[in-house]
């Protein structure tokens, strides 16, 4: 039979995987697509399903996938043998026959939902295999290992897509300083509209657009312009500008900057010692992940987090750090790999070579916000930084 062109998983791999954590196997469970990661691994979304569905990968052996009967032709080809189940009690009697009651299964659940981005079970099923004596545990690990990681050839795509930002960034900068030069009106949404146009210009995609934000408007994390709701931009701004973009290739993956500038020559004290601060605090999350790794000690991403937030709430800064540091980044901008949090989320996930992420730092006061964001690629050879760091404020000749 022949596989799924667009199913993503290694059996054999994910196999070896569930051997070397210890567990029985991988139920992997949907229901009306409420479970991301199904999703995701299976491409089902052109097939006529209705019904709950299973697909059991014991740690050795033929998966099983367990479907509604009314829906045996509703599939396409995927490894292993199809079981079907009519009723309620024959769903579970089937589960019975194919799940072991010895070991410990994985599901895309997280205890205390400590790791929300993989927990997409509901309760109730949780509760129901519980009653049939199934033990559960998070499949948070696997999720990284076979979602999150990148090929070579992502990463190739990577390195050019932050080409792109970087350029879009600098060029935005450089609007600004000419239009208020010139004494020609300029807005936050003007410069957004920009960067959008060199994007596509550079045949490349966005899944929203860029922030562009002034003053108190950069003290919204997540603020962004639109045509009606934007801040004229003057001489005296502080100015943030975060623009992530991706490739238009199949899975492409994306880069995701932040950069602060000034538009005057010579930044107040108070916006250049929070700058200094945002960098530090950045720079030192890098530093101990390459400290750990030549040291080969694994690290884990809450374990970032928290180096990165001690620096800034030593610095007085720490009510106004309202953020993780960093997530996943994949060909989604937020993807299901390891989150760089120990203050949202408690991300217990190891970072293992090939997965990648942002460190983005920031310090949110009332009257302006300051954020540095870089991305780090977990390489053969330690951690990759593929997206130039900011060393000092971009500074606008105004």
């Amino acid at each position: 039979m022949l596989q799924h062109s667009g199913f993503l998983l290694d059996i054999d791999a994910v196999q070896e995987a569930l051997r070397r954590e210890g567990l029985a196997g991988w139920l992997i469970y949907d229901f009306h697509g409420i479970n991301a990661v199904a999703r995701a691994l299976f491409s089902l979304g052109d097939y006529h399903i209705t019904r709950r569905w299973f697909y059991f990968i014991p740690a050795s052996g033929e998966p099983t996938l367990l479907a509604h009967a009314i829906e045996k032709t509703s599939y396409p080809a995927l490894p292993g043998r199809m079981l079907l189940y009519a009723g309620l009690q024959q769903m579970q009697e089937r589960l019975r026959e194919v799940l072991p009651t010895a070991g410990q299964i994985a599901m895309e659940y997280s205890p205390m939902n400590d790791v929300p981005t993989v927990s997409y079970v509901d309760a109730g099923m949780i509760e129901l295999l519980r009653s049939l004596g199934v033990d559960l545990v998070t499949s948070a690990n696997l999720v990284q290992e076979f979602q999150a990681k990148w090929s070579a050839e992502q990463l190739r795509s990577h390195i050019a897509a932050a080409q792109v930002v970087h350029e879009a960034q600098r060029e935005a900068f450089q609007m600004i300083e000419t239009a208020l030069q010139a004494r020609t009106p300029i807005n936050e949404y003007d410069v957004q509209q920009f960067i959008l146009q060199r994007f596509a210009a550079a045949n490349c995609i966005t899944d929203s657009a860029p922030i562009v934000a002034v003053n108190a408007n950069a003290s919204n994390p997540h603020y962004a312009p639109t045509a009606s709701v934007y801040s004229p931009i003057r001489p005296g701004d502080v100015i943030l500008i975060d623009l992530w973009a991706k490739q238009k290739t199949p899975r492409a993956v994306f880069a995701d900057i932040t950069w602060m500038g000034f538009a005057g020559a010579e930044p107040p004290e108070r916006v250049q010692h929070v700058f200094d601060t945002v960098r530090e605090a950045r720079d030192r999350g890098v530093d101990f992940l390459r400290q750990n790794w030549q040291a080969g000690k694994p690290v884990k991403g809450y374990e970032v987090d928290q180096i990165v937030r001690q620096y800034i709430t030593e610095a007085s800064f720490g009510d106004y750090f309202v953020h993780r540091t960093g997530h996943s980044l994949g060909a989604e901008v937020h993807a299901n790999g390891v989150n760089i949090d120990s203050y949202e989320t408690r991300d217990s996930r190891a970072i293992i070579p090939g997965v990648a992420f942002s460190i983005e730092p920031g310090v949110y006061l009332p009257e302006f916000g300051v954020r540095s964001e870089i991305n780090v690629y977990l390489g053969d050879n330690g951690p990759e930084i593929h997206t130039e760091p900011q060393r000092e404020l971009v500074t606008l000749q105004v």
